[in-house]
């Protein structure tokens, strides 16, 4: 194998715990070691993922393949760096994972699963630079069944926190409860949008802020500029890989450090995500977000509001406690569909007066982020297979939504 111009090293030990009727039902324990490499020669590159450093020979290829416009970078830093936050309890799960079962106590039959990884990843670099670092996940979500209805709530830590466990179950337990149907015609609606709904949409405005969807115009960013209002000034959005979420890195995958980056700000556009190449496409400095080719983001944050979590219910609105089937119909405009599911509740002068059944948000992400009324002072982080960016969020409460039957 030739010299390569990066190498990246993914090493994750995982352990999935999953919960059918109230009971571990089976444990899964993985081992996942695999390799991203980029190869660059001149305006030349190609970038691959493998099992093994022995299978990668395509340098000769390299000639084969026809100039780029944009070509990866790696930022021209040398030394060693090393950066391990590693949380006992984590680990100590691994050895004992029956210390879930007296957690799983629910009025209502409870499905689920729980994940613990401990993941280390490694860069090289052609300029010399050795970077490694270790973390720990601790995630999960949750689904209360009663009868035809049902709640579900997820959870993300860092650390072992059987606490964020109990209160997972406790929530889903409590949307499940709710109960009786109620037709909702298409229309506009004030709607409520949980945290788990956010990680799900706010993950689309931040791949939508990729420096990479914005140049090629696949973005609703695209005809915007740093400095324009894209929101309401209730809303900001960052992407926040310095604090203690999931995903959170010290470096990117130019060996550039990480920062914290607000895309958003109480309304206003201020930053795409960046990488060193396409920063240069658009007269920008990295933002530290690579992605060899595509910036992307790595956790993300909404600010809180000034508001009760409760408060956001009193009134006339519709409670979105979930989402999933999250689909474009044009990137560019932002328009999109999702369907709610497990518990999207009917509030009447602050009241549920029922359930909804399966009603769609059909409308436009610039449009839901300006429709922001209020946001709560509660926060909540969240990483689950709907929502797999890791992320902070309050819930939302958004005005004028268009919704049709599912």
């Amino acid at each position: 194998m030739s010299s390569p111009y990066a190498v990246q090293e993914i090493f994750s030990q995982t352990l999935v715990i999953k919960v059918v009727e109230s009971r571990i039902e089976t444990i899964q324990r993985l081992r996942d070691k695999y390799f991203n490499v980029l190869l660059r020669k001149g305006n030349r590159f190609t970038v691959t993922k493998v099992s093994s450093l022995d299978k990668v020979s395509l340098d000769k290829a390299l000639d084969q393949l026809p100039e780029s416009r944009i070509v990866p970078t790696v930022m021209e830093r040398s030394g060693k760096f090393s950066f391990s936050k590693v949380d006992k309890g984590v680990v100590n799960l691994f050895e004992d994972s029956s210390r879930l079962l007296p957690l799983l106590s629910s009025k209502y039959p409870l499905y689920g699963t729980v994940t613990a990884t401990i993941i280390t990843k490694r860069l090289t670099t052609i300029h010399g630079f050795e970077g490694e670092e270790s973390r720990t996940w601790f995630q999960g979500y949750f689904r209360a069944k009663n009868g035809d209805y049902s709640g579900q709530w997820a959870f993300a830590s860092s650390s072992y926190d059987e606490r964020k466990v109990r209160d997972t179950i406790s929530r889903a337990e409590e949307y499940a409860s709710i109960t009786g149907h109620y037709d909702v015609s298409d229309g506009k609606y004030n709607v409520v949008l949980s945290p788990l709904v956010m990680g799900n949409l706010m993950a689309t405005v931040a791949y939508s802020a990729s420096g990479y969807s914005i140049m090629t115009g696949n973005s609703f960013l695209s005809t915007r500029k740093p400095g324009d209002v894209v929101a309401s000034e209730k809303f900001t959005l960052m992407d926040n890989p310095k604090g203690d979420e999931l995903n959170s890195w010290e470096f990117d995958d130019e060996a550039v450090p990480t920062r914290r980056t607000t895309i958003i700000d109480r309304g206003v556009y201020t930053s795409p995500l960046l990488n060193i190449e396409v920063g240069k496409v658009l007269d920008r400095e990295t933002t530290g977000n690579a992605g060899w080719v595509y910036p992307r983001p790595w956790t993300l944050e909404v600010l809180p509001g000034e508001v009760s979590e409760s408060s956001l219910l009193d009134g006339n609105v519709i409670l979105f406690n979930n989402n999933w089937y999250t689909r474009f119909q044009n990137r560019a405009e932002g328009q999109f569909s999702t369907v709610g599911r497990d518990a999207v509740v009917v509030i009447k002068e602050g009241k549920p007066v029922g359930v909804a059944g399966r009603v769609r948000i059909a409308d436009k992400l610039g449009k839901i982020i300006s429709g922001i009324k209020e946001l709560s002072k509660e926060r909540y982080s969240v990483a689950w297979w709907d929502a797999p960016l890791p992320g902070v969020y309050p819930f939302a409460l958004v005005e004028g939504v268009n919704l049709t039957r599912a």
